[in-house]
């Protein structure tokens, strides 16, 4: 039986010496305030996830101009966080900042074997 914790921890180790830091910026929705009919003062506002990830380009055969377009970049990103938590799966409302330069998340693609997650594959789209 394969101890698919170790082997995401291997996939971290890995990424985290060829790779960098990478940013998943969170946008979470302000709570409704149905008495004012608006949000709830207080909630909402956004949560940056520091993690470890990979950018690529895509092989010019896989750009169809459809699903994957001219400029979009795969981001592989480790499923632990750089304080070691737990990275939660991204979806596309999250961004993506490596550097100064903020990606749009188009597709996310989950390996997961079992029901531990070992990589996230993400398709970045240039903002």
């Amino acid at each position: 039986m394969t101890d698919y914790t170790k082997a995401a921890a291997r996939a971290d180790a890995s990424l985290r010496r060829k790779g960098g830091l990478v940013t998943l910026r969170r946008v979470l929705e302000a709570d409704y305030d149905p008495g004012t009919g608006g949000p709830v003062p207080g909630t909402g506002g956004e949560v940056d996830l520091e993690g470890t990830g990979v950018k690529l380009n895509y092989n010019q055969d896989d750009i169809d101009g459809t699903l994957i377009k001219q400029g979009d970049q795969q981001l592989l990103l480790s499923t632990l966080q750089r304080d070691g938590a737990t990275m939660p799966l991204p979806t596309t409302a999250d961004v993506v900042l490596i550097g100064a330069k903020v990606y749009t998340i188009a597709n996310v693609i989950n390996l997961e074997p079992t029901d531990v997650s070992l990589l996230y594959t993400l398709q970045l789209r240039g903002v």
